[in-house]
């Protein structure tokens, strides 16, 4: 559910002249005492003698200039006519009091002077964080969850490969011979692309290697603000003509084709955003008015009239549960983008909002001021967090996926932030004054221009590594020109490589081949072994068989030779005559012949037994020297196949750019066709 706002917003009447004066010495005392860290700082004892010194001839209950008094602790805690000036949540950065009197932000207190001593602002400091107490009986609350801390999140990744240009068209709508001013620029949550404001164009980049990916047309006129969608696939370009059109255009990263115009305002539109599901778009100009439209029929949902002046900046968050609004006089307004109700009125800003963006979480969202200052504020209690003084009027601000800002500003420069506001680095100023600003989808390298059209591409780690952008990309004809030479070059890079990969090809299949034949032999070896295996076991078997054989044999011979011995004895007795003799003898000639055959079959079966036993003896000797043949024959095709696979992965590469070549010259060729 949404929380009602809490006033927050720190009172002018601080800017009224306050007198310095000495340090408070009880404030010094207490604060050096060794036991200090285990006393209370109070409002009583340690602050209101601070106060006395330097605010109460202006801010008393009985001047109270702006409605602000600082002479009691009740007076303290209501603040100025303009919101609370102190928190009881421990953040002294969030504290508009804090911010005005250590300077960092304006209008600095006391006006024209210095800062108050360090000592006393390591007073208060420690009186805020220790909960505002009033006197040494009051008790600190809990401390709140740092509005700050964040946990990067991946919200709108898509599930596969991030949407990159494939089939947007070359064609160039306007050519001029100088660049105008940098109105636009943005890049994709999820990919290396950078997409770029020109006039009635807009020009997509490469963001890591600089490269001219497709232009998108806007006939219309001139982009005011690019956004793309969560998930990186869309684009939503808003802009047009002064006085005249104005408009959201939604654009397809992939084809370039425009799927959706949103609009139909009777002057320009400066900025518009859609949200997730691009089911709707809101948008702002100088009618001062907040629309938010229907995408799916084009018709106006909500027309929010709090603004006073021209709306500048506009953004759905991340959860599309708010849309924040920003105008040319200071008014920061956050909505409730269901009903269009007011959510918060975020007053803080001296001058023109020029940029609002919100972190990936939605709980914090940054505004960018020509007061020179990027404001944090908490979502869920209309805080202002954190004041992050710029040096310069600030013309854009952005945050990445972990929670960095990029700023833009009237002092050329653009600068990163880390996720607590502190200063990272400034990036190579520019010409003239700083007006885009956005880091890449993985924080590595900023893109930014100024008010004379150039268009930086720095890494962020590492700013010497600068690549230079063109908001006004050359004809067609001067494309087609390059990016032919360019072909030229590639196609001979793409012939050397394949002239440099054919003998090492053949090196490696000739290797190949001696691979394959050692390996054959080894297996032809190892299959006869296998198949000697099995008959030897057959062969031990028949062995068996025919010992088994012969004993029987052997047995019934001598039981033949028995019965002829008898038979002789019976034919002397008279008992059998010649006949019955010869057939016994016929007998024992039969067994023992039987014998003699079981013998000599048993004879070639061990004869088979031990001719077989040798050769597989002779071919398992040679089993390692093949294994070791097919071991050094693998290494040397290994070697081979190393040696082939970078000048190999070099021909695919030049192969590669050739066909990416060739395909940027169709499409230029494409758009001459058209334009003719």
């Amino acid at each position: 559910m949404l929380r009602r706002q809490r006033a927050f917003r720190s009172t002018i009447a601080l800017a009224a002249s306050l007198t310095s004066v000495a340090i408070s010495s009880l404030a010094l005392a207490e604060q050096s005492t060794p036991d200090s860290a285990a006393k209370k700082v109070t409002f009583e004892e340690h602050v209101k003698p601070i106060f006395r010194q330097h605010c109460l001839t202006c801010h008393n209950l009985g001047e109270k200039k702006g409605g602000l008094a600082l002479d009691s602790y009740q007076a303290v805690l209501e603040g100025g006519g303009s919101g609370e000036v102190v928190y009881d949540d421990g953040d002294y950065d969030g504290s508009r009091l804090w911010q005005l009197v250590s300077h960092e932000d304006t209008p600095i207190m006391p006006p024209g002077q210095d800062k108050i001593p360090a000592e006393q602002l390591a007073v208060l400091q420690a009186w805020i964080e220790g909960g505002i107490l009033e006197n040494s009986g009051s008790k600190a609350k809990a401390k709140k969850k740092n509005p700050l801390e964040f946990v990067a999140a991946s919200r709108g990744k898509p599930d596969g490969p991030a949407a990159m240009p494939e089939t947007v068209p070359m064609g160039v709508p306007v050519v001029t011979e100088r660049p105008a001013a940098v109105t636009a620029i943005a890049c994709s949550p999820w990919a290396p692309l950078v997409a770029v404001g020109g006039q009635r164009q807009v020009v997509l980049y490469h963001g890591d290697s600089g490269e001219l990916l497709g232009v998108l047309p806007f006939a219309e006129g001139v982009p005011q603000s690019i956004r793309f969608s969560s998930d990186g696939g869309y684009l939503f370009v808003a802009g047009g003509e002064h006085a005249v059109l104005g408009l959201v255009a939604i654009y397809d990263v992939r084809t370039g084709e425009r799927i959706a115009t949103v609009g139909d305002e009777l002057d320009i539109v400066f900025d518009g955003d859609a949200n997730s599901d691009m089911t709707r778009v809101a948008m702002g100009g100088p009618k001062r008015m907040l629309r938010i439209y229907d995408v799916t029929d084009g018709s106006l949902k909500f027309d929010l009239k709090k603004h006073t002046d021209w709306i500048l900046a506009v953004a759905f968050s991340p959860d599309d549960v708010l849309i924040a609004s920003g105008d040319r006089s200071a008014g920061l307004v956050v909505w409730e983008a269901d009903t269009g109700q007011p959510y918060l009125d975020l007053a803080g800003h001296k001058g023109a909002v020029t940029a609002v963006s919100w972190r990936d979480d939605g709980n914090v969202l940054a505004s960018g001021s020509e007061d020179g200052t990027v404001k944090l504020w908490d979502m869920h209690t209309g805080n202002q967090i954190k004041s992050i003084n710029v040096g310069g009027p600030v013309q854009d601000v952005a945050f990445d996926h972990q929670g960095r800002l990029i700023t833009a500003s009237g002092n050329r420069k653009a600068t990163v932030w880390d996720a607590g506001g502190s200063k990272v680095r400034d990036l190579p100023a520019m010409k003239e004054a700083v007006l885009e600003a956005a880091l890449s989808h993985d924080g590595k390298r900023a893109v930014y221009g100024d008010w004379s059209g150039q268009i930086f591409n720095v890494a962020t780690d590492d700013p010497k590594q600068t690549l230079t952008l063109a908001s006004n990309p050359p004809d067609e004809r001067e494309l087609l020109a390059a990016a032919s030479q360019k072909l030229k070059a590639a196609q001979a890079e793409l012939k050397k490589a394949t002239d440099d990969l054919q003998p090492i090809q053949s090196k490696v299949q000739t290797m190949k081949d001696a691979v394959d034949a050692a390996k054959q032999d080894l297996a032809s070896k190892r299959d006869r072994l296998e198949e000697l295996k099995s008959t030897l076991a057959d062969l031990n078997k028949k062995e068996q068989s025919a010992e088994e054989t012969i004993r029987k044999a052997a047995e019934a011979a001598d039981v033949s030779h028995d019965e002829m011995i008898a038979a002789k004895v019976g034919l002397k007795r008279g008992d059998i005559d010649d006949q019955q003799l010869a057939l016994a003898e016929q007998q024992v000639a039969d067994a023992f012949a039987a014998l003699a055959e079981s013998r000599r079959g048993l004879l070639a079966t061990r004869e088979q037994i031990v001719s077989l036993t040798t050769q597989r003896k002779q071919i398992q000797a040679t089993i390692p020297t093949l294994e070791k043949v097919v071991s050094d024959a693998d290494g040397r095709l290994q070697a081979a196949q190393s040696e082939l696979e970078p000048v190999d992965q070099t021909r695919r590469q030049a192969d590669a750019v050739v066909q990416k070549l060739l395909d940027r010259v169709r499409r230029i060729e494409e758009a001459i066709e058209a334009s003719i």
